[in-house]
């Protein structure tokens, strides 16, 4: 059947957010994306349009999935960093993974200084 995606999209946007978290949004390429997806550049645009919205995609699955907080909030550091302040979706998305975070109870700042630690190596005693 024609048009009928042929893929895991939860998997692919899973994959997709990885790449965003480890290289962020500018240092994520196309050809990045289609190698951690598995899919054709022509099937990665086909069904996410954009880089932008693939990334605006995976964002949303991390923060409605939420089983990953560490991926999570490696998400909304990108977000904050270089997306947000010119794409009001993902703006949204932001304060939506914030109001997520607090939720926890924990300071979000404590939480995202936490990962920033933790994704450094650095030994939470020392830093």
């Amino acid at each position: 059947m024609a048009g009928v995606p042929k893929f895991d999209r939860a998997q692919a946007l899973h994959q997709a957010a990885g790449e965003f978290a480890d290289r962020g949004y500018q240092g994520t390429s196309v050809t990045h994306l289609v190698a951690a997806t598995g899919l054709l550049r022509g099937s990665l645009y086909g069904a996410f349009d954009s880089k932008s919205e693939l990334f605006r995609a995976s964002f949303e699955e991390a923060l409605n999935n939420a089983s990953d907080t560490g991926l999570l909030i490696d998400l909304l550091v990108v977000a904050l960093r270089e997306r947000a302040a010119d794409d009001p979706r993902v703006a949204a998305l932001a304060n939506r993974a914030i109001d997520h975070l607090k939720a926890s109870g924990r300071p979000v700042a404590a939480q995202v200084y936490g990962r920033l630690v933790e994704r450094a190596g650095i030994s939470p005693e020392t830093a």
